[in-house]
């Protein structure tokens, strides 16, 4: 069964002891998320923070720290979840209205974030505080498809924040016909709710893919949707908090520095400004956040999990039917490498595969190595590199490319234009090296009687 929301997701986390509670007073300042790093970094529980000063509400931190926490909270196996991701992708469930939601217990008189949004400054050349974990919503000017993506959000007193909006990321291609257009972009930020919108929000799709309907197939039930106060927008309804507004045409003012997810600031640039027109939210709400910066954390996983399904189909509906995995690695902030396997069907077959994939503008580096390989073993990785490349022969290295603008070591930084890389790590197809190998049947036979070995 689906969880109705944020607080089941708790309530099933504390039953199992994945959640924590910190009722000693913690500043905002720095020190709720190095205590939110420390938890990531040892795969710890989840955290709520009942006592954070100058906070008139609690935190919950360190929702998604691996794999497994957010198989959890879509009732399947980490093995299950690229195949109950591929079946959202290809058959989304449309969300369904409600006229009566809890993230409307309270609408508030007053637009001013202070006055219930947690002021935390996560790093210490952050340019302020930052709501970093807040689902962002609005629709395309053109066709009114919604769109569903986190993205930071530089809190700046009052009613006023400043986001960054920037295309091929569809909010910034929705932003960006509002503003031709001379018009204010609508948007909603729902902070908390069912995990599975945390999880969609992440989906790598075609533009106008609703990430609502992705959410209602990942959880098995269609999300609950209430119409917003004063923006023509629908929300979740089993929200924490609700924030209406309008993304301002023409309008920008500096934004930044943040700590970004590949652990590097970004430094402060003029970018766009939003203007809050209502906060609706429960009667007791919880304000739900992560950390974000050198991987891995919250964001990484829920990145990875959401672009190896999509990488996988990509590649065995249009290059190799034969791919057997897909990864897409921490280390490289969840983006930027991308690890294959396939079962080799014609020569060349790995340098397509790569290339495909480095189509993206996200992904940076690509190997693609036989079926024989564990794309998620390192130590197999490490091995096959260290055997089966040359890099006269298999590396391919493609400069100029569109690539993701807040890779640090980009010339002229932040062009937007990078250096891509592809090796190809596949014995050449149809040749054969003599490894080194035990017959499957004496290994499962070891394996079997390795109790009565005395061993253990």
């Amino acid at each position: 069964m689906p969880y109705e929301d944020l607080r089941e997701f708790l309530t099933d986390l504390r039953e199992r002891g994945q959640l924590v509670q910190v009722d000693r007073s913690v500043s905002p300042h720095l020190e709720l998320s190095l205590i939110t790093k420390e938890l990531n970094d040892r795969q710890g529980p989840a955290v709520l923070f009942t006592n954070v000063q100058g906070s008139p509400l609690p935190v919950v931190t360190n929702l998604f720290p691996n794999r497994e926490r957010a198989a959890m909270a879509l009732g399947v196996g980490v093995d299950d979840m690229r195949d109950r991701w591929i079946e959202a992708m290809r058959a989304p469930l449309e969300p369904v209205m409600v006229d009566r939601a809890a993230c409307k217990e309270v609408i508030r008189d007053s637009a001013d974030l202070t006055q219930i949004i947690p002021q935390i400054v996560w790093h210490e050349g952050d340019g302020g505080p930052y709501l970093p974990f807040g689902l962002c919503i609005c629709k395309d000017p053109d066709t009114g498809r919604r769109n569903m993506a986190i993205y930071r959000i530089h809190m700046k007193g009052g009613n006023k924040v400043g986001m960054k909006l920037q295309p091929p990321q569809h909010g910034g291609v929705c932003y960006a016909k509002a503003e031709a257009r001379g018009e204010p972009l609508q948007i909603a930020i729902a902070i908390g709710g069912d995990p599975a919108l945390y999880i969609a929000s992440q989906a790598v799709t075609g533009f106008g893919v609703d990430e609502l309907g992705l959410a209602g197939r990942l959880r098995g039930a269609p999300v609950e949707l209430v119409k917003c106060e004063t923006v023509d927008l629908e929300v979740p309804a089993g929200a924490e908090i609700v924030l209406e507004g309008r993304v301002l045409p023409g309008v920008r003012e500096a934004e930044g520095p943040f700590g970004e997810f590949q652990g590097y600031y970004s430094g402060a640039s003029m970018r766009q400004v939003v203007e809050f027109t209502a906060i609706t939210h429960r009667r007791d709400p919880i304000y739900l956040a992560t950390y974000e910066g050198r991987p891995p954390t919250n964001t990484h996983v829920l990145q990875a999990i959401a672009r190896e399904p999509r990488y996988f189909t990509q590649i065995r509906d249009y290059v190799c039917p034969t791919v057997k995995d897909v990864y897409v690695t921490l280390g490289g902030a969840a983006c930027y490498h991308v690890w294959v396997s396939i079962h080799q069907q014609a020569a060349g077959q790995a340098k397509n595969v790569a290339l495909e994939l480095l189509k993206s503008h996200l992904v940076k580096h690509v190997i693609v190595v036989d079926d024989d390989i564990d794309v998620r073993d390192p130590l197999q990785m490490e091995w096959v590199l260290a055997t089966r490349v040359q890099a006269d022969r298999d590396v391919l290295i493609l400069p100029g490319m569109a690539s993701q603008h807040l890779d640090p070591s980009q010339p002229a930084h932040p062009s937007g234009l990078g250096c891509k890389m592809a090796i190809d790590a596949t014995i050449p197809y149809g040749q054969d090296y003599d490894k080194v190998e035990f017959s499957p049947d004496l290994v499962e036979r070891v394996r079997a009687n390795w109790g009565a070995y005395g061993l253990r």
